[in-house]
C-alpha cells in the first residue's frame, strides 16, 4: 500500500512540476515580442466580439420587450 500512495505522490508532482513549467513557458512567449503582439490581437478581437455580442443582446431585449408589450396591450383589450 506505501509504493501506491508513493505513486500516486508521483503523479501529483510530476503534474504540478509539468504544470509549472508549462506556465513559465506561456509567460516566457507572451512577454516576448511576437507573444505581446499575438497578445494584443486577441484583446482586439475579444473587443471586438464583446461590441457584437453586446449589440446582439441589446437587440434582443428591445425585441422582447416590445413583444411584452404587444402582449399586454392585448391582454388589456
Amino acid at each position: 500500500m506505501s509504493s501506491e500512495n508513493s505513486s500516486g505522490a508521483s503523479k501529483i508532482l510530476l503534474a504540478f512540476f509539468g504544470g509549472m513549467a508549462a506556465g513559465v513557458a506561456a509567460g516566457l512567449y507572451l512577454n516576448s515580442e511576437h507573444g505581446r503582439k499575438v497578445r494584443n490581437e486577441a484583446v482586439d478581437k475579444l473587443s471586438d466580439l464583446e461590441e457584437k455580442i453586446e449589440s446582439k443582446v441589446k437587440e434582443a431585449f428591445e425585441a422582447a420587450k416590445d413583444k411584452a408589450e404587444e402582449f399586454t396591450k392585448a391582454a388589456k383589450k
